[in-house]
């Protein structure tokens, strides 16, 4: 069996993802390839998409091309993409919304990986999979795991945003809205839906733009000699961290992303007035101002390195707002590290009282409470991490993949 994965990046979380499914296949003797806009990673078997497979091709005749150029500096749009992405630049700087396109100029049904695969699993395919052109002309079983709540707008991915910026974005939301549910009951699309919990299953069912195809509930995972319990004081001391004293872990991509929500956490910890207490912070942006004792490592990449972090930790805060999954919290209890987690993602089927605890709203003071119950419990952190890597081993997530493939093919 020949698998292609489709994501849009090779990298951030739903491209790390694609990745360990894409290796452990691999490892499990099936033919895995990964086709992404922006590649990362050095990989032989990660393909980046070429400009020769785009939808709009430039005229060959000199001086029609130059005519465009022409046109493009007068700011004229030339392609149903270039009109769409210059309105979203304007309310971009206005808003700043997650928003994306579910129209791009590649030509990805005609791509040869494409073609020769038996089933193709799309990850986070925004900007990059044009939907009128590939669902349209595409035979093949496709499997789509999906990483955000894009599968109930044209252009959002959170739902708040797309209730408050309803109407500036009208113009915008409303035909691509529409492009994606016409693209997606296209006759004969072979389509299986996989959400990463039970929460973004619920909300498939009840918001999906397109929620007639069948869906199951498959887990990211992990590889488990990726992330390991090391030493606390040795971690500790790497990190410039104090000995004495409670770690709160905090880790995102951004750490300024508002919906990672940095900014409640800090509120928990100052609530909670403890001068013993440090804030580890791992990931991209400045550091908030606080009074809380606050120490940045900056982004790490690197999984064993990012494990001296989970395991100098107390506990880890897992804080956003909204999560299809939440990789970080399975990362940190793959180390040991007990999670307070708001309760969004997988929380309610990952947090129990012996591996955490989970906060009952988005709230500071719900957050300072789990946080203050979670430091005055006794916690087996060998035990976590046996439950974390039973429970989320790539391997065994792979395999349900496998399941699901070959079900799709029959």
């Amino acid at each position: 069996m020949k698998v292609l994965h489709i994501a849009t990046m090779d990298h951030g979380g739903a491209g790390i993802a694609a990745r360990r499914i894409h290796e452990a296949l691999l490892q499990m003797g099936v033919g895995s390839h990964i086709l992404c806009r922006f590649k990362h990673s050095s990989a032989a078997d990660i393909t980046a998409a070429q400009p020769d497979m785009n939808l709009y091709r430039p005229p060959s005749n000199k001086l029609l091309r130059k005519w465009q150029q022409l046109q493009r500096r007068r700011g004229n749009c030339l392609t149903e993409v270039e009109r769409y992405e210059r309105q979203m630049a304007v309310l971009d700087r206005q808003h700043g919304a997650a928003f994306t396109l579910p129209i791009s100029n590649f030509d990805l049904a005609r791509h040869p990986l494409v073609q020769e695969a038996d089933v193709l699993h799309l990850h986070w395919v925004e900007n990059f999979v044009d939907y009128p052109s590939f669902f349209t002309r595409v035979r093949k079983p496709i499997v789509w795991t999906f990483h955000d709540e894009s599968v109930a707008f044209g252009g959002f991915h959170y739902t708040d945003e797309a209730r408050r910026l309803a109407e500036p974005y009208a113009a915008l939301e409303k035909p691509l809205a529409e492009l994606k549910r016409h693209a997606l009951q296209t006759d004969n699309v072979d389509l299986h839906m996989v959400a990463l919990s039970r929460m973004m299953e619920r909300f498939y069912h009840e918001h999906a733009l397109a929620p007639h195809f069948p869906v199951e509930i498959i887990h990211n995972g992990l590889r488990p000699d990726d992330f390991t319990l090391l030493d606390r004081n040795f971690c500790r001391d790497v990190l410039g961290l104090p000995q004495e004293g409670h770690v709160v872990c905090f880790c995102a991509s951004d750490i300024n992303d508002k919906y990672k929500g940095l900014n409640l956490l800090i509120q928990a910890l100052e609530q909670l007035q403890s001068p013993d207490l440090t804030l580890l912070c791992v990931g991209n942006g400045a550091l908030p101002k606080s009074n809380v004792r606050t120490v940045g490592t900056g982004p790490i990449a690197n999984s064993r390195l990012l494990s001296l972090a989970y395991s100098a930790a107390d506990i880890f805060a897992m804080t956003s707002l909204q999560e299809s999954f939440s990789q970080t919290s399975i990362e940190a209890m793959a180390c040991g590290c007990p999670v307070v987690a708001f309760p969004c993602g997988i929380v309610d089927e990952l947090i129990t009282e012996r591996n955490g605890v989970r906060c009952p709203d988005f709230t500071a003071d719900a957050l300072a409470e789990g946080i203050r119950t979670a430091l005055g419990r006794q916690y087996d952190r060998e035990a976590i991490r046996r439950d974390a890597v039973d429970r989320f081993n790539i391997s065994r997530i792979a395999g349900q993949y496998l399941d699901l493939y070959n079900r799709c093919v029959s």
